[in-house]
């Protein structure tokens, strides 16, 4: 299905969801009403998200927000949701999802562990920036994407419970595979600019 050209933004006004782990996410964006009970309320709209590149795909999402909501508030609150998801996945790496429920205080403790051990890791990631979000003093190189949470809980594995190798063998594989990312955040967005 393909929707007319004047519903959807052009290019040079696409907006960014949130950076992704290999560069920045650029859609085309278009918010549509929708009728709820045959009325247009004002909550209720369609946002279509188009990719950019040779093959662009469509995805939509129905949105309740006041009246008066500007595109680029309900692309952002939109991209949160992938921010959420992450997190999500990280905490079922962490054993959130490796329980059997034989009592609620069981299952309680065990949440709270796991939400604690997560916390504690992503605690070690946010040091490497700043209050206003820029790179901290215990920010790595420039060539290494940023700390993350499952690379924090790779290296604290190792480093408390280490297989006969240095900490200083540990940390430089820890930068090659970092420096490999950013060199594929690199050339996806440059192919990603290319195409669009």
């Amino acid at each position: 299905m393909s929707l007319p050209s004047c519903l959807l933004t052009t290019p040079g006004n696409a907006s960014r969801a949130r950076e992704g782990t290999k560069g920045p996410r650029v859609f085309d964006w278009a918010c549509l009403p929708v009728l709820h009970r045959g009325v247009d309320d004002g909550w209720h709209s369609l946002l279509i998200r188009r990719t950019l590149g040779s093959s662009p795909e469509l995805a939509y999402y129905l949105v309740f927000a006041p009246p008066g909501t500007s595109l680029q508030a309900k692309v952002t609150a939109l991209g949160c949701r992938w921010r959420i998801e992450e997190n999500y996945e990280n905490a079922k790496d962490m054993g959130l999802d490796h329980f059997e429920v034989r009592s609620w205080i069981g299952w309680y403790r065990h949440i709270t562990l796991v939400m604690l051990a997560l916390v504690f890791l992503a605690s070690i990631c946010a040091q490497q920036f700043t209050a206003d979000g820029e790179q901290g003093a215990y920010a790595g190189p420039p060539d290494l994407v940023p700390l993350s949470v499952p690379e924090a809980r790779h290296l604290l594995g190792y480093l408390l419970f280490p297989l006969p190798s240095g900490v200083a063998l540990l940390l430089h594989w820890s930068a090659w595979r970092r420096r490999q990312q950013r060199l594929a955040c690199f050339f996806h967005l440059q192919r990603r600019l290319k195409a669009g």
